[in-house]
């Protein structure tokens, strides 16, 4: 993953809007996807749409961010985006990894998000990306995974989406 993270794996994205100053931000993934399209390589993005970090933006658990997240208070417009059992410290995380809130892709404003016209998929379509490799597809909804691929074939005929799947993936 390329977005703003706090950890250096960066599985755990705090802003799908902002590429990782330690990749050397926009401009310079503007200048890869120039130099890759010369070359005819395709830029595949890893898609980690499955949970956030505790520490994002929508998430907001340690107050970097000058809006209010999920973890600050119900009325965030990020509130529904999470299951909380018990507020605000009781929330489902990805394998039970509490820096890595889970995502309620069946909320629709938090699946708009990422699979809207202008949601995450669509955008970097339109900056250059050529597909998707997405972190625990078969942890995401078949039709999360359907609205998804539409956006980015929408952007981008070709666009290359790709799943990871730790399991047999033949029953997937």
């Amino acid at each position: 993953p390329i977005f703003r993270a706090y950890s250096n794996h960066k599985y755990d994205t705090g802003d799908y809007l902002e590429i990782d100053g330690m990749f050397g931000g926009e401009e310079a993934f503007d200048k890869l996807i120039a130099e890759a399209d010369k070359r005819g390589i395709r830029i595949i993005l890893d898609g980690v749409f499955n949970h956030t970090g505790d520490h994002s933006r929508y998430f907001h658990r340690r107050g970097d961010y000058d809006s209010v997240g999920a973890y600050q208070s119900k009325s965030s417009p990020y509130a529904r985006w999470y299951t909380f059992r018990r507020f605000p410290n009781d929330y489902e995380s990805w394998w039970g990894v509490q820096t890595l809130p889970r995502l309620n892709q069946h909320d629709p404003d938090c699946r708009r998000y990422f699979t809207g016209e202008d949601g995450i998929a669509a955008r970097w379509c339109r900056f250059g990306v050529d597909g998707w490799r997405l972190d625990v597809a078969d942890e995401l909804s078949d039709e999360f995974l359907s609205e998804l691929s539409k956006a980015a074939q929408a952007e981008r005929e070709d666009a290359l989406i790709i799943g990871e799947v730790w399991e047999d993936a033949s029953n997937k």
